[in-house]
């Protein structure tokens, strides 16, 4: 018997099936939760053309020292869930520990005591935790659906660009290259550790004669590991921002690599991921029940099905899952 319109995905070894939900739950409604909090500021120092611009250190200097501040006292409202994100960027390089202490310290000033302000800094790392849980589980279905063969990093020149400059000219290439000539891309701005520079890593699915510019080798001095080094370089790309690294990905292994170095940015800084609209994360179609091997997951709602499975679209046999062309056949959402 088949089951229809099933949302198919890799873990990275078999196809898992997500059946439509009879009964789904409805969409939540309302406003996300807001963390406003008014504080005082100091009228006597504050002109009023000034107090909608104040930012949050010097909201937060008025709020410690209130009790000294004389005059007459008004009020400005900050966003601690704002504030908390903007510490917690300015201080992503440190450990776990020290960067929640030093968010504790930074953010005490608008609490009443610091059990409170404990409270509110774990209850914004677990909201951390849990998107970039959730942003790994996506870039991994997104991943293994999609047939990436290159791990690609770009590095502008300041003789040809800016940062901003460098940014908006590489995301409007890859943007053509998407429509033009069918590549996909999932990757990450991120700076240096040392000297802070901005790059992009990426990995990315470039389909067969669909490469632009000419791949070239080239030996040059790793400043890093004191050494020379191969890399393989884009006359396309090289012209036109600066240098380029072109790795192609031909084992699985790599691919995994590949993944954990993008995410180790994402973890580390909260950088978001940049990633091309085809690059879908499932696949959608029909299946039969015979080609099920279990339920599994939370409340038993997934399907784990044999790697060799038919795939059906609205009834025609499309093919066996394990070949390319049948899965480049197959419609595809997010």
């Amino acid at each position: 018997m088949p089951i229809a319109n099933v949302k198919v995905y890799l873990d990275g070894s078999h196809p898992i099936a997500i059946p439509p939900q009879a009964n789904p739950p409805p969409k939540r409604k309302g406003k996300k939760k807001q963390y406003l909090k008014k504080v005082p500021i100091q009228q006597d120092n504050t002109p009023p053309s000034e107090e909608k611009e104040i930012d949050n250190d010097k909201v937060a200097k008025y709020a410690e020292n209130r009790a000294e501040n004389g005059g007459e006292v008004k009020y400005v409202t900050v966003d601690l869930k704002e504030i908390f994100d903007n510490l917690y960027e300015t201080h992503s390089d440190k450990k776990k520990s020290e960067k929640r202490r030093e968010m504790i310290k930074a953010l005490r000033p608008y609490f009443d005591n610091e059990k409170k302000t404990k409270e509110f800094v774990d209850i914004q790392l677990e909201r951390k935790k849990r998107n970039y849980i959730v942003r790994m589980t996506r870039l991994y279905r997104k991943v293994y659906n999609n047939d990436f063969n290159y791990f690609c990093t770009f590095t502008y020149d300041d003789k040809k660009h800016t940062e901003e400059s460098f940014m908006k000219a590489l995301k409007n290439c890859l943007k053509h290259l998407v429509n033009r000539k069918g590549w996909k891309y999932i990757g990450v701005f991120e700076r240096s550790p040392e000297k802070k520079r901005l790059h992009f890593h990426g990995i990315f699915h470039i389909p067969e004669n669909a490469m632009i510019g000419t791949l070239f080798e080239k030996k040059d001095y790793d400043l890093k590991n004191h050494k020379m080094q191969k890399t393989i370089q884009n006359t396309h790309f090289n012209e036109k921002f600066g240098r380029c690294d072109f790795e192609e990905i031909t084992h699985v292994e790599v691919l995994k690599s590949s993944i954990k170095y993008i995410l180790k940015y994402i973890n580390k800084s909260g950088a978001k991921l940049i990633i091309s609209k085809n690059a879908a994360t499932y696949k959608v179609y029909d299946i039969m029940d015979d080609d099920i091997v279990c339920s599994i997951g939370q409340e038993q709602r997934k399907l784990l099905l044999f790697d060799n499975h038919a795939c059906f679209v609205e009834g025609e046999y499309i093919g066996d899952y394990k070949n390319p062309e049948t899965k480049n056949r197959l419609p595809t959402c997010n």
